[in-house]
């Protein structure tokens, strides 16, 4: 046996018919034409010109005027009252979790149905993350959020999937009932609304990632965005070794180096004065893919409930049998076409690191998502030409799987 951490596994097999939920390998991309990937960075001139500004004042570290113009512009613009920057999505959702004062041993509810940094942030603190399934709107379901409340429970950290908003009133209701904090993980949401509001101010706190495929990216990055003064003060401080304000070199709390840099923080900045173009145009993506799909047999399109704005982060949809193709045989397909699709989460509660089989636990809507569900390219820089190209692609890919 290796003296280096080795990983934890299973197998697949024992899951039956379940094992569908697991993707084998990715199909391999014809690259001898235009490849249309699942989502490129939006950078303009400006920053660029931000960037090396940064640089010519020497300030490139985790201080600088750009880091102060990015945590108040963003969180200006998700609704809240104060921003702390960090280096990454994950970052903020540890830091949010470690600043209210979660122990080992604490409960979290966390749905299914996401992407594994939400329950390693809670794994990182010792705690448990439990795990609950989603709605048909790809959400956690606050039905069945209730039951899964325990008395180690702490928190309630929800997530805004794909751009659309949860649904923030029954979830904050369940919580002030059992006395929980709700900490948003708001990593793919930048500019979602719900009930016509922003949601960055919801809950103690949301947190956000800027990673290279988000709407706002700074290449790698987070922000944990609130109302609570008294609580940021104390997630900037750990984010920041936990130097103290009295004296140099003392440290009161264990802290971390999350700290984002001026450089990060200056693309930031020029991410935000595009904010509202940069939301809109992913807006506008899935409204012409919704007019190009939408009598294809056999697809089920992104979800919109009436009281939210889906911001379709990534248009994602489910390959329903009617379609006459698996979501994974469309995958191949369009690969074929040089068009690039990504599956849908693998379940938390299926993954390798936190699979029980003692306790088997099935969550059938967040499996049948993970079978059936796929994104389509989802770029800000998306023409109507590469648009085009993949509609047309999945149609003919309808075609070809029932002739």
């Amino acid at each position: 046996m290796s003296k280096f951490l080795q990983p934890r596994d299973y197998d697949i097999t024992t899951l039956g018919k379940r094992q569908k939920c697991i993707p084998g390998k990715e199909p391999v991309l014809n690259r001898s034409g235009e490849v249309i990937q699942v989502c490129d960075p939006d950078l303009d001139d400006k920053a660029l010109k931000y960037v090396s500004k940064a640089v010519t004042s020497t300030w490139i570290s985790s201080r600088g005027s750009f880091l102060t113009a990015f945590e108040t512009k963003f969180a200006e613009k998700v609704g809240a009252s104060f921003g702390v920057a960090v280096n990454s999505g994950t970052s903020a959702l540890y830091l949010a979790l470690a600043a209210y004062g979660l122990e080992e041993g604490d409960e979290v509810i966390v749905p299914s149905f996401t992407m594994i940094s939400t329950a390693f942030a809670v794994t990182y603190l010792g705690a448990i993350p439990v795990f609950v399934d989603c709605s048909e709107n790809y959400q956690i379901n606050p039905e069945l959020i209730e039951q899964a409340i325990t008395p180690k429970t702490k928190i309630i950290m929800p997530v805004h999937i794909y751009g659309h908003p949860c649904d923030s009133d029954a979830i904050e209701a369940i919580a002030e009932k059992h006395n929980l904090a709700v900490i948003y993980d708001a990593a793919e949401a930048h500019g979602a609304l719900y009930k016509e509001k922003p949601i960055g101010n919801r809950g103690l706190a949301s947190c956000y990632s800027f990673y290279g495929n988000k709407i706002i990216t700074t290449g790698e990055g987070g922000m944990v965005v609130s109302d609570n003064k008294e609580f940021m003060d104390i997630v900037r401080n750990l984010k920041d070794v936990s130097f103290s304000p009295e004296r140099h070199f003392w440290h009161k709390r264990l802290g971390y180096n999350f700290r984002m840099t001026n450089l990060a923080a200056a693309v930031g900045v020029a991410q935000v004065e595009r904010f509202d173009e940069l939301v809109q145009a992913h807006i506008s993506n899935a409204e012409y893919y919704n007019e190009g799909l939408k009598n294809v047999k056999g697809l089920r399109l992104p979800p919109q409930e009436e009281w939210a704005k889906n911001v379709y982060w990534m248009y994602g949809m489910s390959v329903l049998p009617e379609f006459g193709g698996t979501r994974d045989e469309l995958r191949k397909f369009m690969a074929d076409k040089g068009i690039e699709t990504r599956t849908f989460f693998v379940p938390m509660h299926l993954q390798p690191y936190y699979f029980k089989p003692e306790t088997d636990k099935k969550l059938p809507v967040s499996e049948k998502l993970s079978e059936q569900g796929l994104y389509i390219p989802s770029s800000s820089t998306l023409t109507a030409q590469q648009k085009d190209k993949v509609i047309e692609a999945i149609k003919d890919a309808s075609k070809f799987f029932h002739s």
